[in-house]
């Protein structure tokens, strides 16, 4: 079960094994889901090398999971979505465990609804729903008196990890650490006190002697997100699950199947999203999609624009999550932790998602439009890192039956411990192929003015001025943004519009606006088209880049959505 919890910045995953009250994979069928669904399109369509190298591309998407699929890398399903469209698909509707990523998708959502509806605020103490009955510490002992939700959701509070093996960790409370790990499966076995939350508000220590003051330094903690978790579930009196289902999840969105349910103190069923929980990677997908619309699904907002950005921005954060790249519970790209190399810049710095168990991805980019989700099956017992022979670092041999080693030359040379030791061996080989698979560069594409305003992180529906007879959109695009190799042109930026239940309408190209860098495209679009004053409408741009010596290839990008009151 230690693995179950590990998150992509933890220590080297211990020998576990999956206990029998967790259904395996295979056991449970995928359920479809009513209303929206995902498009489906060839990935030359959207830019992208399937199975024929052309142009720029030095990589194939088939090239690609002909690699990884591989018994010594053992990954289990691979999907690649743009623009809204499946473009490659291995096995995304069938559930998987997904470990970690559960925080990015049911523990991030969550919390968004708690900061919108449950009276928390992302930077109050988390004593306020901590500090009751056993947890008595958090009202009355600094550092636990100080200690923010912020700093439990960016892995900055100083909670140790159940794998931490420090002194400083179980100097107080012996064997809370293990008591934890076996209890945060949850169900009869487990309940109150015995529960993972109690041990956790009672028990838990922190990683420093003397105690280094709240949000001055970064350890992954599955236990610190627990804590979030229970913060979550207590503010808002309902289940992790329960507030997805009746909050976040939307037509078209599946949920967590099976989670941890934990009976913990007064009576209360609660889950936690550090492990455990199963998906299927469309349902994932469509998390992130959620998440990188800013909450923006089907002509409404899922909560307010201002805590979906709180969530994801990568600009802003607690220094000390910055410096790992981690932002509100989900990890990010603000430092190259997934595009380091040249020629493998072809994804933003506003990348953002979460991965689990050091070889599970599930990260979107919502300036390319892309999203990629991905399953390592665990190899060595434990691990289910993306190396070179699929073993945990420091073993040899072939997957499955490895023998223990010395070094970590199986994870490129980067020991399990160092800081992003868990994205080498996705980045290696998942991240940077997949942008070889591009033709060229894709477009970065936003929208900048809707309605006549300047669009912020904050405003969820834009209003035209009085009696205007157009609704005014202008969008930003940017070629080659971070390569600068100058192999393809601003082609042309569309705009379109969504209505509850129905498909996105084109409803023209932009016209450049002159003496604009970046390039930016504005149309305006009839007040009488868009409807009856008061009506609300989506609108979005989609960006294409053309390539300089093929004007047959293109490459184009979804925009983050926005929303427009015609006044």
């Amino acid at each position: 079960m230690l693995a179950l919890g590990c998150g992509t910045d933890g220590p080297s995953p211990p020998v576990a094994s999956t206990p029998d009250t967790i259904p395996t994979a295979d056991s449970i069928p995928a359920v479809p889901s009513d209303g929206y669904t995902w498009g489906s399109a060839t990935p030359e369509s959207q830019g992208m090398c399937g199975s024929t190298t052309q142009l720029g591309c030095t990589k194939t998407l088939e090239q690609i999971w002909s690699s990884i699929s591989d018994p010594k890398h053992n990954t289990k399903r691979f999907v690649i979505i743009r623009n809204d469209k499946v473009i490659f698909d291995r096995g995304g509707t069938e559930p998987y465990f997904v470990y970690s990523a559960s925080k990015g998708l049911l523990g991030a959502p969550a919390l968004v609804h708690a900061l919108s509806s449950c009276g928390v605020g992302i930077k109050d103490r988390a004593s306020s729903w901590l500090a009751h009955g056993e947890g008595a510490r958090w009202g009355t002992q600094y550092p636990w008196t100080d200690i923010t939700v912020e700093q439990l959701a960016t892995h900055t509070s100083g909670v140790c990890d159940y794998g931490n093996s420090s002194t400083a960790c179980q100097d107080q409370n012996p064997g809370w650490q293990q008591a934890f790990d076996i209890a945060k499966r949850g169900g009869p076995e487990y309940e109150y006190p015995e529960d993972a939350f109690t041990i956790a508000r009672l028990q838990s220590e922190q990683n420093s002697e003397p105690a280094l003051p709240p949000g001055s330094t970064y350890e992954y903690s599955n236990v610190g997100h627990a804590l979030l978790n229970y913060v979550v579930q207590r503010a808002c009196g309902e289940s992790l699950v329960d507030i997805f289902d009746s909050y976040i999840k939307q037509h078209g969105m599946g949920s967590p199947v099976r989670p941890a349910l934990i009976a913990t103190d007064d009576g209360q069923q609660f889950h936690q999203s550090t492990g455990i929980a199963m998906w299927n990677g469309l349902d994932g997908a469509a998390v992130l999609r959620l998440a990188a619309r800013r909450g923006i699904w089907d002509n409404r907002n899922v909560e307010p624009v201002r805590y979906w950005y709180e969530v994801t921005k990568v600009e802003g954060n607690l220094a000390a999550a910055s410096y790992a790249n981690r932002g509100v519970v989900y990890e990010n790209n603000s430092l190259d932790t997934w595009t380091q190399s040249p020629g493998h810049q072809r994804l933003s710095l506003e990348t953002f998602g979460h991965g689990g168990n050091y070889g599970t991805v599930f990260l979107t980019d919502p300036l390319t439009g892309t999203i990629v989700v991905r399953q390592g099956d665990n190899n060595a017992p434990g691990a289910s890192y993306l190396t070179t022979n699929g073993c945990e670092p420091g073993w040899t041999g072939t997957a499955p039956s490895c023998t223990e080693g010395t070094d970590w030359s199986n994870n490129w040379n980067v020991a399990a411990g160092e800081l992003g030791s868990s994205r080498v061996g996705p980045r290696v080989m998942i991240v940077e192929p997949l942008q070889e698979a591009f033709f060229f560069p894709p477009p970065f594409c936003r929208m900048t003015s809707a309605g006549g305003q300047p669009v912020d992180n904050t405003t969820d529906v834009y209003s035209s001025p009085s009696n205007a007879t157009t609704i005014d959109l202008v969008a930003e695009i940017t070629v080659d943004p971070r390569e600068g190799q100058g192999s393809s042109v601003a082609e042309r930026v569309e705009f379109y519009s969504e209505s509850e239940g129905t498909a996105p309408q084109r409803i023209g190209n932009g016209t450049l606006v002159a003496g604009t860098s970046p390039a930016q495209y504005q149309l305006s679009f009839g007040a009488d088209s868009h409807g009856t004053p008061g009506e609300i409408k989506t609108y979005f741009a989609n960006c294409v880049a053309q390539s300089v010596q093929d004007g047959t290839k293109e490459v184009p990008s979804y925009s983050r959505p926005v929303r427009v009151r015609r006044m």
